[in-house]
């Protein structure tokens, strides 16, 4: 036992150690999110978020319909620390260290009033005031709100139970700016927009559903960003996988968004997020389905290249594990711990790849075996460590077009030239600048010209030997034609009608057939033949 002699108490200056709690590094919009974080947990169905201008006097406001708290727990609750980060927590409970309302509200304001509503108990009223810590250099927690805060508790008073948060002095924010100032008034308005965004992303999962959690700002509801348009035809969601750490799963899910050409251009201006297509891509850790990283590759030295921009990767973790994880008071950074690297990396490594085959041939689902059987007219091909792009003379049109020409050496030569003058340098610059002007495969190309290429790859095919549905199936993996599966159908029905309609000949084993328009005779293996 240590006896009072071999020890000091040294309590820490209130004055200096709330003023270093300023110190988190806090934005607006991920302060306003941990204040959201308390509502959810206390139960809310609704939460109201107010930006009210007045200059330096400005005020923000985040009321909730949640169970409110006592007296007893209002005091403990403003108390920094107020929770043990090693205690077991439920499996809802999106706090930790007991800091963030405290830490949240000083990053903003010099002075935080909090009244809480409790059924048929009353009110209950604390403020912290850090111009009065200071003056006095103690823990004085003040139970009463200055007048000025009492108006933005209106809302609170007309709801039987529930919280509010009235942050005054934004020093951060609005210090020495006046009420006439339209331009100072505009950037505020502008933080609230940012604001609007932020939540939109982080608890796009919560807000889902008829039953979800229902986010007002300035009375207009925010309407839940997802960022894995699961409900899109051409989203691809591949397989969840269960990880295990310590007997606490996590789970992964990847999904390859939509190329550009198969979205809207509102819904692919709005999958972009607050900060655009290259800046979320990556994982997406959520807590509670509350999300912490919006698009990030974890460490794992990847890049954010424009080409693999359509991989999000969903991952859910257990607040069992924040520790692991290194979860921090903002609720802004995560980082895998060393027993799940491994996967992560693979999982990650198959999204990417996926997501740049997407993203390359501009929509197409793309399988190892469809890779395999797909006719591209440009291949790469590797030449002293670089890539060099060659027309794939095995195309049935360029076969049908060397067969029918008679100066190959000339042929070959414009081939050649064609490859060795592609303009990658301006496409480059332009994809990178301007991403999404470049324009897509067939774009503002009326259908009737897509069939007659179409018709034209069809012909090719016939007169190298394929029959009607054999040529239309190898149809589908000539790219872009998949890209087009109506067109295909459309093709498929008028050949099969014409090829059986034909009449038939009098052949044996090698048969000779003209083609509907007349154009090409060739000779089929099969027996029968049409005329």
């Amino acid at each position: 036992m240590i006896l009072e002699t071999e020890f000091d108490i040294v309590a820490p200056h209130a004055s200096s150690l709330i003023e270093s709690l300023r110190a988190f590094s806090y934005e607006l919009p991920t302060a306003l999110a941990d204040l959201i974080d308390n509502s959810i947990t206390a139960g809310a169905k609704n939460i109201w978020v107010d930006f009210n201008w007045d200059g330096e006097s400005s005020v923000i406001a985040v009321t909730d319909d949640g169970q409110g708290m006592s007296e007893q727990q209002l005091v403990s609750a403003m108390r920094p620390g107020s929770q043990n980060p090693l205690k077991v927590r439920e499996p809802h409970d999106s706090g930790r260290f007991g800091l963030g309302l405290k830490t949240a509200s000083f990053s903003q304001c010099r002075r935080v009033t909090v009244r809480s509503l409790v059924q048929e108990r009353g009110a209950a009223t604390r403020c912290w005031d850090l111009d009065h810590v200071a003056r006095v250099n103690d823990w004085q927690l003040l139970r009463v709100a200055d007048a000025a805060a009492v108006p933005h508790f209106r809302r609170l008073s007309e709801l039987p139970h529930g919280t509010a948060v009235i942050w005054q002095q934004l020093d951060r924010l609005v210090a020495n700016q006046r009420t006439d100032n339209e331009r100072e008034q505009l950037m505020f308005l502008q933080r609230a927009n940012a604001v609007r965004d932020h939540l939109a992303m982080v608890f796009h999962q919560l807000m889902a559903g008829p039953r979800g959690v229902r986010i007002l700002l300035n009375q207009r509801p925010i309407d839940p960003w997802d960022p894995f348009l699961a409900n899109e035809p051409a989203t691809q969601i591949l397989p969840v996988t269960h990880l295990n750490l310590r007997g606490v799963m996590v789970d992964v899910e990847p999904f390859v968004l939509p190329h550009q050409s198969k979205l809207s251009k509102a819904k692919h201006e709005a999958a972009a997020g607050p900060r655009g297509w290259n800046a979320h891509q990556g994982f997406y850790v959520y807590r509670n389905h509350r999300l912490l990283v919006p698009g990030d590759w974890l460490g794992f030295g990847w890049t954010k290249d424009e080409h693999y921009k359509l991989a999000r990767i969903r991952v859910e973790v257990p607040n069992a594990l924040d520790h692991d994880w290194g979860i921090d008071v903002t609720k802004s950074r995560a980082l895998p711990p060393a027993a799940l690297r491994d996967d992560l990396r693979k999982i990650g490594e198959r999204t990417r790849s996926d997501a740049k085959r997407v993203y390359s041939h501009r929509g197409a689902k793309l399988t190892p075996k469809a890779d395999e059987d797909r006719v591209l007219l440009w291949e790469p091909v590797a030449r002293h460590d670089k890539t060099f792009y060659r027309l794939n003379r095995l195309h049935p049109l360029l076969k049908q077009v060397i067969a029918a020409n008679s100066n190959r050496a000339a042929l070959n030569a414009l081939f050649r030239l064609i490859e060795e003058t592609i303009p990658f340098p301006h496409i480059t610059i332009e994809n990178s600048e301007k991403p999404n002007q470049i324009s897509g495969l067939f774009e503002h190309i009326a259908e009737s010209q897509i069939r007659e290429v179409m018709e034209q790859a069809f012909e090719s095919l016939v007169a190298s030997g394929y029959g009607a549905n054999d040529a239309v199936n190898r149809l589908r993996t000539i790219w872009p034609f998949e890209l087009f599966p109506a067109l295909l159908q459309s093709l498929s029905e008028s050949k099969n009608h014409a090829w059986h309609s034909w009449p038939l000949c009098e052949c044996t084993q090698s048969s000779r057939r003209h083609s509907p328009k007349g154009k090409a005779t060739f000779t089929r293996v099969d027996p029968g033949c049409w005329n």
